[in-house]
């Protein structure tokens, strides 16, 4: 059945956050989609599409006046949770249409305070995760370690391999990177910078219309969807046979994320990557700097500012998760 009008505000409320949040180095839309409770419907949403959609969906334009297909096309809509990818999709289109000048400006000018804001949104919502563990054995505590790992080990690796301009590499580098989009705590920018491939893609883009762009771009984009669609239902099967393991484990990469967004770092390290309009991403320089600890205690100030907002609107995040499931 269709959304009620509060259930489309909160979507597209969390469409919004899960969207700024893809915009942040160390910081993916998993992030925000598990710790505003979204990550299991969403992973489940995404599970449900199948040949029968497609199907559905041709027989309705092929046969619109017919009340049959119009029934079919209903049905499968609501099956897929058609309405709530819709308005948080919607949301997040929106956060990348409004938000990601603001959120490129406030990294190229106040990175430190930027960063420590988002660390501070974050730290409330790790009781998320935590709440959904049915288990608390050592056993299952170990899994937060290579949680950790998987998020901080590559930021030492990153740009030393040499990327590769074969379609069967843009493939499988499409099939990854969008995989760890899916994971809180990994971006897909982040993955593609390890495997040498995110500037090679930012080239493409650049001269879209070459043949050689074409042919590589469909095959990174052939990659994203396959593995959208493996990687999605392999997290399901996990939730269901293994989820305080699974839980334990996302809970370990976003405590990696912190890594990332460590406000205070040395950018002369950090690798220079120019973006198709020739400006110079700052978020990837943020994600490849290396950290440093701060030089005064001036310097601290307002990034220790930043990190009390951000604590306190991620308790305002909290309890509108908790109103949203009272309302439902």
């Amino acid at each position: 059945m269709p959304l009620t009008r509060k259930e489309i505000l909160f979507c597209i409320l969390n469409g919004f956050l899960i969207g700024i949040a893809n915009l942040i180095p160390g910081v993916s839309g998993g992030t925000f989609a598990l710790i505003l409770g979204l990550y299991d419907r969403l992973i489940g949403a995404i599970t449900s599409l199948n040949l029968t959609t497609i199907k559905v969906s041709i027989g309705l334009l092929t046969g619109l006046f017919n009340k049959e297909s119009r029934e079919k096309f209903a049905d499968e809509m609501k099956r897929i949770d058609f309405w709530f990818l819709t308005f948080l999709g919607f949301g997040l289109l929106l956060s990348v249409i409004s938000g990601a000048k603001l959120i490129q400006f406030l990294l190229q000018n106040h990175p430190a305070p930027t960063l420590a804001l988002f660390i501070g949104l974050i730290i409330p919502s790790l009781s998320v995760p935590y709440k959904l563990m049915e288990r608390h054995s050592i056993s299952i505590w170990l899994w937060i370690v290579p949680g950790i790992a998987l998020t901080v080990v590559p930021s030492f690796f990153m740009g030393e391999t040499a990327g590769s301009e074969n379609p069967i590499i843009a493939f499988v580098t499409g099939a990854v990177a969008i995989s760890a989009m899916i994971l809180p705590g990994i971006s897909g920018s982040y993955i593609m910078l390890v495997l040498g491939e995110y500037q090679i893609v930012i080239g493409k883009l650049s001269n879209i219309l070459a043949v050689d762009s074409i042919v590589f771009l469909s095959a990174f984009a052939l990659g994203c969807l396959l593995g959208l669609l493996l990687f999605t239902h392999f997290v399901k099967w996990l939730f269901k046979k293994y989820k305080s393991h699974t839980m334990t484990f996302l809970l370990g990469l976003i405590l990696g994320s912190f890594f990332i967004l460590w406000p205070f770092k040395d950018y002369s390290v950090g690798q220079t990557i120019v973006g198709r309009s020739g400006e110079v991403k700052r978020d990837i320089q943020i994600a490849t700097a290396q950290n440093i600890l701060p030089s005064s205690l001036e310097e601290v100030v307002i990034p220790l500012v930043a990190l009390i907002i951000g604590v306190a609107l991620g308790f305002g995040l909290n309890q509108l998760e908790r109103l949203k499931e009272e309302k439902s």
